[in-house]
């Protein structure tokens, strides 16, 4: 496994650009958070969003209860989130976002 080349630790990052158009937890296929280089899982040290559509996005990091909500057209960063994936769901119309896990 390579490293970061300053520490001995994996500098995992994975990135998805879905139109969530899912209107529950239930129905949100989970999103797990998969290294794009190496394909190992890994648990976040930080999440970002992007929505880039009108209605917004909420999430869940268990897939029942609500952890958040990210506004039509707003960012949100979370520093020292540790996760091992995510739930998405629409309030509304589908909508196109960006998501990174670090």
């Amino acid at each position: 496994m390579a490293g970061t080349g300053t520490t001995s630790i994996r500098s995992y990052n994975f990135f998805i650009e879905p139109v969530v158009a899912n209107v529950t937890f239930a129905t949100s296929p989970d999103v797990t958070f998969v290294d794009t280089l190496s394909g190992t899982n890994f648990i976040s040290q930080s999440i970002m969003f992007s929505n880039d559509g009108a209605a917004d996005i909420q999430f869940s990091f268990d897939g029942t209860n609500l952890h958040g909500r990210v506004k039509g057209g707003e960012a949100l960063q979370q520093d020292f989130r540790r996760a091992k994936r995510i739930y998405l769901k629409t309030t509304g119309a589908p909508v196109a976002i960006r998501f990174w896990a670090w």
